[in-house]
């Protein structure tokens, strides 16, 4: 995965390389949750699939192959949703409630956006993952 950030509240994952990749639509209005550990350093997300506006219920695609290093992250999809740990041996403390918007490709989802005004919390877990961050 690759991650930039902007602000320190405007965030963008990528698990593909868009470069490669041409966009195909975006599903927006998505639930999500923000995932912190005791030092408020983000740890996750948590995608879930309803929709933030109607709650109505989501099918993602699938995720498909992720083209980025993923040191010790994992990512798990089923019918409830998607859960991104930018480190499998992190504790979650705190979830903070959030919208987000997938991009999706031929090969599956491109990356996700939380909303803007996210507040991304301490940076150390997702430091590996981190190409930008003005």
């Amino acid at each position: 995965m690759q991650i930039t950030i902007a602000g320190d509240c405007q965030m963008y994952i990528y698990f593909k390389d868009k470069s490669k990749h041409q966009h195909q639509g975006s599903l927006s209005d998505v639930r999500c949750k923000m995932l912190y550990d005791s030092s408020n350093n983000l740890v996750g997300i948590n995608i879930l699939s309803t929709r933030s506006d109607t709650g109505e219920s989501i099918v993602f695609p699938e995720i498909g192959s992720i083209e980025f290093p993923m040191y010790n992250a994992t990512i798990t999809q089923d019918d409830d949703g998607i859960i991104i740990m930018f480190d499998q041996d992190a504790a979650v403390q705190k979830e903070v409630e959030d919208e987000c918007i997938l991009d999706l490709c031929a090969a599956g989802i491109s990356g996700v956006e939380p909303m803007p005004f996210t507040h991304v919390g301490g940076k150390e877990i997702i430091k590996p993952f981190t190409i930008r961050d003005v």
